[in-house]
């Protein structure tokens, strides 16, 4: 399928679509499959799932951005509002459908354990480094983001304001 054909179909479309991003000889591509096609066909009329093999269309995958595989990209009324590269949990694709069939709105992917213990442990090290060295501020910054970003998805203070950036923006 050809860029401006994929397109054409999106904006055709009045469903959300989940448009997963696989190869055959793909580990966690297969590791997810079963689960969204579960998921579709639960969510059969509500949310859609395309699944677009990486190696029969090369140059789709180029013009969507994609670097790694699986991609699940979720569209409404033909606009990108999420992107999940790798495989997901299947509670993480559950609450994405549910999310999607609801009208709600779709939660960014959540940060894994390993990855948000080592984003705090790296936070915490930055700011230990920071007081014993009587370091500059700017590393004490750094040490709050990396922290905080381990955080962000769980924070009501942060989806309340990025909800509201994107009222204020039009990107709702």
């Amino acid at each position: 399928m050809d860029n401006n054909t994929f397109i054409e179909k999106l904006r055709e479309h009045k469903n959300p679509v989940v448009v997963d991003l696989w190869a055959p000889w793909c580990g966690p591509c297969k590791m997810i499959k079963p689960v969204l096609e579960k998921l579709a066909q639960e969510y059969d009329g509500r949310v859609d799932l395309w699944q677009v093999n990486a190696d029969d269309n090369p140059e789709l995958l180029k013009s969507l951005r994609v670097y790694g595989i699986p991609t699940l990209i979720v569209y409404r009324n033909g606009q990108e509002t999420q992107r999940y590269v790798g495989a997901k949990s299947s509670s993480t694709l559950k609450s994405l459908f549910e999310a999607l069939a609801s009208g709600g709105e779709t939660l960014p992917a959540n940060v894994g354990t390993t990855d948000r213990l080592i984003r705090l442990g790296g936070g915490v090290a930055l700011a230990g480094i920071w007081a014993v060295a009587d370091g500059h501020w700017l590393l004490l910054v750094f040490a709050g983001i990396l922290m905080f970003s381990a955080i962000y998805d769980r924070c009501p203070i942060w989806r309340a304001l990025t909800s509201r950036f994107k009222e204020l923006t039009g990107r709702a």
